[in-house]
């Protein structure tokens, strides 16, 4: 009897302490209803289906202004998609570190979840290999690996056909990134469907497990069908990228050039001596993070780039009058200056990097007590922000703005507008390295795909499903219907 006595005591010590005294300086701050004792607005998160667990995390942030407070089980999130707040705490020098959930990743080593301390040595060996220098270098190898998917697409379209893009588009990112990155050949089309396949699944699992907050703990989650599906996704991606690390260090072996000469990523990171040599592990969980986050994002995010030309041909009319003025003949090879005058396709990635940003949602951790927009944030509190939902707020892009529409991006339309209203690869230190690299490779894809097919589709913007997942995705792919132009 005096067990359980006890024990009662010490429940309700702890809830007094971790949902009234550790969170005091958030008890005014508005919170989404239902919110449940104990569980808090837990329930909304363990949705089974990820277009209505995308839908559940986005509507908060749509439903107040400036600050509110969502609590996953006893974790309470300080959460925003105000572009002035948003861009206060990503730029903030004492809100660097990444949350707790970043962990589930398992890539705690590397460039992506790294400890602030740890990640500024990453960044500043890893940065100049994505200089624009190095970028521009890599041309022709993007522009290699857009040459096969196109001769796959009018393998499949013999004059007009319905495609899914999604695997093709992911299987060439792929070939680009393991070429320019890695040093790597192509890949072998049946390893390319494995990692992918397994990238996806692996993604999912993750960004599921984030989310809900009884997935938090890993005596739970160790027992789920999610872990183990987690477990044999991350083996199979692992065994391909393992199989090319070893390759390419044998190679290194037996070279004699510097690695400062190297358009491959690896190849910095097998060599450096700056602060001693990277451990294996070290390596391996930078490289994971490059071939995982730089694959997925990119290639989903021009994936909805032709699904929003596909759904507005006047807009791809003139996107394709302007490669035919650029380029004195559509078979003209595409070089760094000709794409540089492609300002309109600027536009529409732009639109579609704000309608679509590949990472929807992103997370900093307070490293010190910190006052924003006279707002106490306490040390360890983690804020998310929503960058889907501050790229539509209404009252910084007009009533338009869940419609595409890429003149808003022409020079006298931005006018005014503050710049922290469009942060598609993030902003402040922690920004997304390889944003040039991404860049330039949709304008290659996109100039080809352009100049070779009309693309067409019966989905309109309000039929668009997305998906919750680390990367922004469309629930049911991105199926367009490819015409040849004649």
């Amino acid at each position: 009897m005096f067990a359980i006595f006890l024990l009662s005591i010490t429940l309700c010590i702890f809830y007094y302490y971790t949902f009234v005294i550790r969170v005091r300086y958030a008890q005014d701050i508005p919170s989404p209803k239902p919110c449940y004792p104990l569980i808090g607005n837990g329930l909304a998160f363990m949705e089974q289906s990820p277009v209505k667990l995308f839908e559940n995390v986005v509507l908060p942030f749509t439903q107040f202004d400036r600050w509110f407070k969502v609590w996953l089980g006893p974790q309470l999130l300080l959460c925003t998609s105000h572009p002035m707040l948003a861009e206060s705490v990503l730029s903030h020098s004492k809100c660097l570190e990444k949350p707790f959930f970043y962990s589930f990743v398992q890539l705690e080593q590397g460039i992506l979840t790294r400890k602030y301390n740890k990640w500024k040595r990453y960044r500043k060996l890893l940065s100049p290999a994505f200089s624009t220098g190095k970028v521009n270098n890599a041309l022709p190898t993007l522009i290699s690996c857009a040459d096969e998917l196109m001769l796959k697409l009018q393998s499949m379209v013999e004059r007009i056909g319905t495609v899914s893009l999604a695997p093709l588009l992911s299987e060439c990112m792929l070939n680009m990134i393991f070429s320019t990155t890695l040093g790597a050949n192509v890949v072998e089309q049946h390893e390319a469907n494995n990692i992918l396949r397994n990238l996806d699944s692996l993604f999912q699992m993750i960004s599921t497990r984030a989310i809900n907050a009884l997935y938090h703990y890993d005596w739970i989650y160790k027992y789920t069908k999610n872990c183990r599906i987690e477990t044999n996704s991350r083996a199979e991606c692992y065994r391909v990228v393992n199989k090319v690390l070893a390759s390419r260090r044998k190679t290194l072996e037996c070279s004699a050039y510097e690695a400062e000469d190297s358009p491959a990523m690896l190849d910095r990171l097998l060599t450096t001596k700056d602060d001693g040599p990277l451990t294996d592990t070290e390596i391996v969980h930078n490289i994971y993070s490059i071939v995982g986050a730089g694959n997925d994002t990119t290639a989903h995010a021009l994936g909805h780039t032709c699904l929003f030309l596909a759904m507005h041909p006047a807009v791809q009319t003139q996107l394709y009058q302007e490669l035919c003025e650029v380029f004195d003949n559509l078979d003209d090879a595409i070089t760094e200056q000709k794409l540089k005058q492609l300002s309109y396709m600027d536009c529409v990635l732009k639109e579609s990097l704000r309608l679509a940003p590949p990472g929807a949602t992103v997370a900093r951790e307070a490293q010190e007590d910190l006052f924003i927009d006279g707002q106490f944030i306490p040390r360890g509190t983690t804020v998310v922000v929503s960058l889907f939902a501050l790229h539509r707020r209404k009252d910084f892009w007009g009533d338009d703005a869940n419609q595409f529409d890429p003149k808003r991006f022409l020079p006298e339309r931005s006018e005014g507008r503050p710049s922290f209203a469009f942060m598609p690869f993030n902003t402040g230190s922690r920004n997304c390295l390889g944003s040039r690299y991404a860049m330039l490779s949709m304008k290659v894809i996109l100039t080809m795909i352009v100049r070779a097919f009309k693309l067409h589709t019966q989905m309109t913007m309000e039929q668009m499903k997305f998906r919750f997942d680390i990367a922004l995705k469309q629930e049911h792919g991105y199926f367009i219907q490819l015409e040849r132009r004649i």
